[in-house]
């Protein structure tokens, strides 16, 4: 029988317990050292196959020594060239609207996103903000409303709200750009709480609002969404998170009634729904396929997605983050179906087994292995989970290691990007932050409402947390959406951050005089036009560099499809009489070698075409 105390195999009658039971006191010594040092060989062997399982992924080369220092709470800050010049004079003043009241209606919680898109196709990225608005909803306010604003050039921008047609004055939450027509010119997708919204670009400048007979009108509470051919036909279909159920007349109080202090609910006050994938049937109609598809399993309550091929084979697969439930990854077969393998991937869950509350969401090869990563921001007390592909479909949640968790313990992350910042060809990792109630403190709660951001400097394959000049960076916001383009045209990645019942910050990237890139537009012609799926792999051999031209991704928000990949002597050290080629595959399966790349340069690849269009793009003036 088992010891009394419970003490499991060793038992009054074993050999073991007589044994030791007979011992004398020098044997008893000679025995507790032998089985120390047993079990220290034990973990040295253990640590020794566990570096060998993990590969190597790093350059031979070893990187430069970093220089920090630590901030307030002990973190240790990377001292780096990464600069952003706020431009406060640039045109535009929009302001946005959570909606927001003493009732805590749930949805103004979340905020609103921003989309990059060159509406009008003169070579300039246009800003589309979005807003909440009070509850209940009235259709016959004048304000506040969705803002698109024309990028001038040379920092300056103009409100076309009204004439184009985009001035929606609905509660509106993410916008996902894209050509659904493949006619040449983006049109615009605004997931709203109420009625949804897909907007025609006509091609002279403004937008056709599509009427509900299209199918894009679902009238769910939605949040993300993301474009991708799920089945390669050519036309961009679209996948949007829903989240929960809820209205003004369900709206649940939470905090203290006594003391009338009121907070946002938790997300399991509100019953998740299925999300939504519309397949574009190439008609100017889509139909929402998600049960046909496979990824109608379990509901939950979704907030970013991205879309890129995360297992190598040419198909797009589906990341989604999802609150208070496990992350979805759905994999696609080839054949216009997937399989949701969250559980046996490990993507669904954190380091530590848990369903957290997955909300901004990116993908990239961090480490140059030609493998594709995930991100995902999480609540205050949660950390930020990364997912890094191991490859056969297997990731591990690796946070704790690579340097992205302890910093991201205090702070509520929303939106996210991978970014090369400094043009060195390592992305790096930017993360908006903000709490989303005010009065914490005043029920006895730790939580800042405005937080800072984080960047975190990419070191060929570990994050530091770094040091970022300008005044954004220094100050706290209360942030939500993220945005990355290049919005004036010189070769480095400029940033735009929405707030929470504020103004924007509209980010110009100062980190290098001089970016040793070239910028890359994709055109497709059997695969759908934006290029969507899309892998460029550069290499000489022994280094390599993958960009993948990805849907959806950070947060309510839509990055431009450009690649901007760096050809520095950082980036990739030349062999000697060696030329830079880069490998284009298309998700049709074509494939082409861009020979003699030249830094400083825009390149239009074009699909089943030889030759691709090159031309100069101006430095930084």
């Amino acid at each position: 029988m088992p010891l009394a105390g419970g003490f499991g195999p060793f038992q009054r009658n074993s050999s073991i317990g007589v044994f030791v039971a007979v011992l004398p006191r020098t044997s008893w010594m000679n025995l507790a050292i032998a089985i120390v040092c047993g079990i220290g060989v034990l973990v040295a062997l253990f640590l020794a196959l566990f570096e060998e399982e993990r590969p190597n992924h790093e350059p031979q080369s070893q990187p430069e020594v970093a220089q920090f220092h630590t901030d307030q709470q002990g973190t240790p800050i990377e001292h780096t060239d990464f600069r952003f010049t706020s431009m406060t004079d640039c045109g535009i003043d929009f302001v946005h609207e959570s909606g927001t009241s003493a009732d805590k209606p749930f949805p103004a919680a979340n905020g609103s996103g921003i989309g990059a898109v060159d509406f009008d196709r003169d070579g300039n990225l246009d800003l589309y903000f979005l807003t909440g608005t009070p509850f209940p909803l009235d259709s016959s306010r004048s304000s506040p409303m969705n803002r698109l604003y024309r990028n001038l050039g040379d920092w300056q921008f103009r409100d076309v709200s009204v004439q184009t047609g985009v001035a929606h004055n609905g509660y509106s939450a993410g916008v996902a750009v894209a050509d659904f027509d493949n006619d040449g010119f983006p049109d615009v997708y605004v997931a709203c709480y109420g009625a949804n919204i897909l907007y025609h670009n006509s091609g002279d400048g403004t937008f056709e609002q599509l009427p509900d007979s299209a199918g894009v009108s679902d009238e769910r509470w939605a949040t993300s969404a993301a474009c991708l051919d799920f089945n390669n036909d050519g036309f961009l279909d679209i996948y949007v998170c829903n989240y929960a159920e809820w209205s003004p007349a369900t709206n649940k109080y939470c905090g203290d009634r006594k003391n009338k202090v009121r907070i946002f609910c938790s997300p399991k006050s509100v019953k998740p729904v299925h999300d939504a994938l519309l397949r574009n049937n190439g008609d100017g109609t889509f139909t929402d396929v998600l049960e046909e598809v496979g990824c109608a399993g379990e509901a939950r309550r979704g907030q970013g997605v991205i879309a890129a091929d995360f297992d190598g084979d040419r198909h797009v697969d589906i990341y989604v983050g999802n609150d208070l439930h496990p992350n979805s990854l759905f994999i696609s077969d080839g054949h216009g179906r997937f399989v949701d393998r969250h559980r046996e991937s490990g993507a669904g869950f954190s380091f530590f087994g848990a369903s957290q509350a997955g909300m901004g969401v990116d993908a990239a090869d961090f480490n140059r292995d030609g493998r594709f990563d995930l991100f995902v921001t999480n609540y205050a007390g949660e950390h930020n989970a990364f997912y890094e592909n191991r490859g056969d479909g297997l990731f591990d949640e690796t946070s704790h290691g690579i340097g992205l968790a302890a910093s991201s313990m205090s702070r509520v992350g929303w939106g996210a990007a991978f970014v090369d910042l400094d043009t060195d060809g390592w992305e790096d990792l930017v993360v908006t932050n903000g709490h989303t109630d005010d009065n914490l403190a005043e029920l006895g709660r730790d939580g800042d409402y405005a937080q800072r951001p984080l960047v975190f400097r990419n070191h060929h394959g570990r994050f530091n947390a770094a040091e970022v000049g300008g005044d954004y960076f220094a100050k706290t916001s209360v942030g939500r959406a993220l945005v990355v383009a290049d919005l004036d045209n010189d070769g480095d990645s400029d940033l735009v951050v929405g707030h929470q019942d504020g103004p924007p910050a509209i980010l110009r990237n100062d980190s290098v005089s001089a970016p040793i890139c070239a910028r890359f537009t994709c055109v497709g012609r059997r695969s759908n036009r934006d290029g969507i799926g899309t892998l460029m792999t550069l290499s000489n051999g022994e280094f390599t560099m993958t960009r993948q031209v990805k849907g959806g991704g950070s947060y309510l928000s839509a990055h431009d499809y450009l690649q901007l990949m760096s050809l520095s002597h950082e980036a990739w050290p030349p062999r000697e009489n060696s030329e830079i080629a880069i490998k284009v595959r298309w998700p049709s399966g074509t494939e082409a070698v861009l020979e003699r790349v030249v830094a400083g340069s825009e390149y239009f690849v074009v699909e089943s075409h030889e030759e691709f269009i090159q031309s100069a793009f101006p430095s930084r003036r």
